[in-house]
């Protein structure tokens, strides 16, 4: 069975295949492999609901079963207009920032509040199987914390943030994990995804809400 997700993120789309490995009828896709690119407007309020649109866009164009999602992240000292939700790299509603400027944003306000916080990303998460029927959800990640110092090594892979991101069970910043650790820190979120993927594709009606 071809499974589509929705992204055009490379990393994300490694992330994923190595997190449903295990369905072994399950072949995941890409847009890019299947040679599509669509532009969804993703102008959902939350998470869930841009995941869904996604979702939606993609599996009315190739009728295959599709997974798609979207991110947020929630920094617990922020005040509630601080906060970055679905806009991690929207400062001041700009775009147009380079990796360096954000980063720099994020460690100034971090300042702000005693140079740490805790922090947790969220993904909404939207699967629908191949006969249209949609489930969505969303899914919080394990906490972690948020610094204004940076770590000395800095990856290119991952978010922007994962240099200033502390895993508090490994004792690492994100950027110097091993991939033990890695996936120790994502063990429940991968777990709640296969899940997902395996009540929404095997149809358990008790999960699945027509869209």
């Amino acid at each position: 069975m071809k499974l589509l997700f929705a992204t055009g993120n490379d990393y994300k789309f490694n992330m994923m295949k190595e997190r449903l490995k295990e369905f072994e009828d399950i072949e995941l896709v890409s847009p890019k492999m299947l040679g599509i690119n669509i532009e969804v407007n993703e102008n959902g309020l939350t998470a869930e609901e841009n995941a869904t649109l996604k979702a939606k866009a993609y599996h009315e164009l190739t009728h295959l079963p599709t997974i798609a999602e979207d991110s947020g992240l929630f920094i617990n000292k922020f005040k509630e207009f601080e906060q970055p939700g679905l806009f991690v790299k929207r400062v001041h509603g700009r775009e147009d920032l380079s990796n360096d400027e954000i980063l720099e944003y994020y460690i100034d306000m971090l300042r702000k509040y005693e140079g740490r916080s805790l922090a947790h990303y969220y993904s909404g998460v939207c699967i629908i199987n191949e006969d249209g029927d949609t489930c969505s959800d969303i899914i919080e990640e394990t906490d972690f914390l948020l610094t204004a110092k940076k770590c000395k090594k800095v990856s290119i892979k991952g978010s922007i943030l994962n240099c200033i991101s502390y895993d508090l069970d490994a004792e690492k910043y994100f950027d110097e994990r091993n991939e033990d650790e890695i996936k120790n820190h994502y063990q429940e979120l991968d777990e709640r995804y296969r899940e997902l993927v395996n009540n929404v594709l095997r149809k358990n009606q008790k999960v699945l809400a027509k869209a």
